[in-house]
């Protein structure tokens, strides 16, 4: 049977619009493939496809704060720092936004900026895990006296509410050689939480046997 040439063309052209379809990803298609790149640790990959939604989405702190991710491990910091920023920018509460832009910023050996965006955070917000973080880097820096004011003003701030917040002052305590102030945390959190198991083998690594004994007066301070 022959075809008629119009019927050829018009066959011609819808199956060019499939091909066409098949060759162009939806954007709720890279959006999925860039996030499972980045979940994967495919990051050079990652990048790449948040780079594209980037483009095309900049004010979509999510798309920002994935290239930003990615960009810093593949050791793009100017790009990564620009998309965090961008992201934290749009989204000023979320705390993994704050913590990726924080590590680029002293990747990048930025002090100056480091110190000042994470003071700025602490001092603004209600959070002792801001203060815990400053206080984190302060000694990466090799500044234990603002490490252990930054870890005051954390228990301050958290005033006896979580128990995960003293086992994190303990930990900088102990990097520190503070061990009396590391007891006194671990007392704490055991005070918050005796059940808790990680306090627990953490008072039993310094010789010590949980018990009522150990629990901290009402008010810590």
């Amino acid at each position: 049977m022959k075809t008629h040439p119009i019927t050829s063309i018009l066959l011609g052209i819808v199956l060019l619009g499939i091909t066409g379809c098949t060759t162009h990803p939806t954007t709720a298609t890279v959006r999925e493939q860039a996030s499972d790149a980045l979940w994967a640790e495919r990051y050079g990959e990652a990048e790449t496809l948040y780079g594209e939604l980037a483009e095309r989405f900049p004010q979509d702190w999510r798309v920002q704060y994935g290239f930003g991710v990615s960009a810093m491990h593949t050791g793009n910091l100017s790009e990564a720092r620009q998309a965090l920023e961008i992201a934290h920018t749009l989204r000023p509460a979320n705390r993994d936004i704050a913590v990726d832009l924080a590590e680029v910023m002293f990747l990048q050996d930025d002090r100056n900026g480091l110190f000042l965006f994470l003071h700025d955070r602490a001092q603004s917000r209600s959070d002792s895990r801001d203060w815990l973080l400053l206080a984190e880097y302060s000694l990466m820096t090799e500044d234990p006296d603002s490490a252990r004011e930054c870890i005051e003003k954390a228990m301050v701030v958290d005033d006896a509410s979580s128990a995960g917040t003293w086992l994190e002052a303990a930990t900088l305590s102990e990097r520190m050689g503070d061990l009396d102030s590391a007891m006194m945390y671990l007392r704490t959190a055991y005070t918050i939480e005796p059940d808790n198991t990680v306090v627990q083998d953490r008072l039993r690594a310094h010789g010590l046997v949980p018990g009522p004994t150990l629990a901290m007066p009402n008010d810590p301070a």
